[in-house]
Formats: C-alpha cells, sequence, structure tokens
C-alpha cells in the first residue's frame, strides 16, 4: 500500500503543477449536458494521470470524470478527479483540488493554490500536508448535537437550528482537522468522481461518511453520525434511504 501511495503522491503533484499554472490564465469553458462547466486544462489533466498511471501500473483500471472507463485485469479501479470544484477553478477561488483515489483504498486530495495536500489509505491513517509541515489528520470529539459546528453544500440545504453553519469553502479539511463535525451535501450534484477521496479521508481520521440517498451525502465525526441521520430524516426533502458507504 506503501509503494502505491507514493506512486499516487506523486502522479497527483505533477498534475497539480499543471493545474497551478493554469489557474494562473484565463480559462476557455464549455458546459457539459449535466450543466456542470468542463476547461480544456481538465482533460489535460486527466490525460496526464492517465498516461502516467498506465506506465506504472498498466494492468489497473482507470476511471475518470472526463473520459471513458478503461477496464484493467487487476481487479483495482482508480478514480480521477482532475480538477475538483471546476467552477472554483474558473472563478479564480483558490479552492479546487486535484484528486486521485484507488477505490476503496487510498485517496490523494492537493490543493496546489492552497499549499494543501490530504492523503490516506486504509489502515495508514490520514495526513494533511501543508508545505514541507505534515500532521496526522484527526476528526473533532464533540459528541453534542447542540453547538455542531456544519458544513452545508447544494439546493437543498436542511435547517439545523441546534447547530452552527460555518464557511464551506475548505470543508473536507475542516471536517478532517476537527474545525468542523460534519459535512452535508444535499442537492449538490456529486458524482461518484467528486466523492471518490471522502470516505477514505474521513474514515481513516476517525469519522464517518454515508451517502443517504442518490444526492444527500453526510460526512461526520463519528460520534454525531446518527444524530445527523436523524436530523435529515427529519427534514422535508432529505430523507435517507440504505447508506451507501
Amino acid at each position: 500500500m506503501w509503494n502505491d501511495m507514493r506512486l499516487a503522491l506523486r502522479i497527483a503533484y505533477e498534475a497539480a503543477q499543471v493545474a497551478e499554472r493554469a489557474f494562473q490564465s484565463s480559462q476557455e469553458v464549455r458546459l457539459k449536458e449535466d450543466g456542470s462547466v468542463v476547461t480544456p486544462v481538465d482533460l489535460e489533466i486527466e490525460d496526464l494521470i492517465r498516461a502516467l498511471l498506465a506506465e506504472a501500473v498498466p494492468d489497473d483500471g482507470v476511471a475518470g470524470e472526463e473520459r471513458p472507463e478503461r477496464t484493467g485485469t487487476s481487479g483495482r479501479r482508480w478514480l480521477v478527479d482532475p480538477i475538483s470544484g471546476t467552477a472554483d477553478f474558473v472563478a479564480g477561488r483558490p479552492t479546487y483540488s486535484v484528486d486521485l483515489a484507488l477505490e476503496n483504498a487510498l485517496a490523494v486530495s492537493v490543493m496546489p493554490s492552497l499549499g494543501l495536500t490530504m492523503a490516506a489509505g486504509r489502515g495508514m491513517g490520514c495526513r494533511v500536508f501543508r508545505g514541507e509541515l505534515e500532521e496526522v489528520a484527526r476528526v473533532s470529539t464533540r459528541d453534542m448535537i447542540r453547538g455542531a459546528r456544519v458544513c452545508l453544500h447544494g439546493k437543498r440545504k436542511p435547517v439545523l437550528e441546534q447547530c452552527v453553519v460555518v464557511d464551506n469553502s475548505t470543508s473536507v479539511l475542516q471536517l478532517l482537522t476537527g474545525d468542523v463535525d460534519a459535512v452535508i451535501a444535499a442537492g449538490a450534484g456529486l458524482d461518484e468522481f467528486d466523492l471518490a477521496c471522502l470516505p477514505v479521508l474521513v474514515e481513516e481520521a476517525g469519522g464517518r461518511v454515508t451517502v443517504v440517498e442518490e444526492d444527500v451525502v453526510l460526512a461526520t465525526n463519528g460520534l454525531l453520525h446518527d444524530a445527523f441521520l436523524d436530523l435529515l430524516v427529519a427534514r422535508p426533502g432529505v430523507e435517507p434511504g440504505t447508506p451507501g458507504l
């Protein structure tokens, strides 16, 4: 697993350098069929990651947000989100990331314009790198819903009277480092590539993740997970089905 982690970090950092250079210049933007935006650099980065993976682990499968899936023979599958947060990227907000995951095994999310990297692997824990500084990531220990700090995303944000809603621009990082207690995305249009890194990062930092329904995702510090699930049930339009992760 450590070899896979070193590979993922190397590839993600190389791809992130491409993203950072492009971030400094204007980008051509077009709309995809689902209404989301894509730029030439999305395609450039995904092609780069695919080429590097094909060279290093040619038997592994690769699925990406912008290109058709390549089926492998090893039983392993990499997931690529070349620019997670393309809308932020084209708007000049530095909170985009380059995400690479080995499905259900490890995750690397690089935020080059913020100088941040989040990385985790099953049984390896979760770490945050800030330049040359490395810290072990651990979720908060809050066990009371009242006063819990929450980041909300999407068009169907639940009303959580007992909680404190905070800025969501770096919500996953905030959850991993204990600065918030929960992240809820409802009606945010997330797909498997948007979520590829989330379970491994959060769970290795001590938290929990549940895909509540097709377009509702809950990530918490674990101690408050069931309480937040109960709150989501009580809110019209945000009713959970069977947990997916």
